[in-house]
């Protein structure tokens, strides 16, 4: 299946058409698409993308993506971060009470387009996975929190 995904990936990177001509946030089509050769980062990016709001807290993807350690989604976040892929925003962690999320992450606008071009990612397939995942309160309760501005 992952071999699967890799070819279908690796395909769709040699046709890549790039149209994004924002002068100070260019995004590289193809040093996104090799940002996401690992599973992990792949893994996040479907979790964001199929997020009720596509704003994920790190406790969310950490919840969602519970075979991969903490660290390595940290690790994994700052790659995509790098790479144009993702943005993130945080609260204020003295306005929050223990346990509260404080960092968020979206999809940048640029990222999103290129992955609508290309046919990657498609919302409606992630956000049906998401939907089906049972939920702790918890997790619910990190759903509802309110997100940070993304400047």
């Amino acid at each position: 299946m992952v071999k699967e995904l890799v070819t279908v990936v690796l395909s769709k990177m040699s046709a890549l058409k790039h149209r994004h001509n924002h002068q100070d946030d260019e995004l590289n089509p193809i040093e996104a698409m090799s940002a996401l050769n690992t599973t992990t980062r792949k893994n996040i990016v479907g979790v964001i993308v199929g997020h009720q709001t596509s704003t994920p807290s790190k406790k969310e993807l950490v919840y969602y993506l519970p075979d991969t350690p903490n660290s390595t989604i940290s690790s994994n976040l700052s790659v995509l971060e790098e790479a144009g892929i993702i943005e993130s925003a945080s609260h204020e962690r003295s306005d929050l009470e223990k346990g509260d999320p404080y960092r968020f992450f979206q999809l940048t606008d640029a990222a999103r387009e290129l992955f609508d071009r290309n046919g990657l990612f498609e919302e409606a397939a992630y956000k049906n996975l998401i939907e089906q995942t049972e939920k702790t309160d918890e997790i619910r309760d990190a759903e509802s929190a309110p997100r940070p501005d993304f400047a």
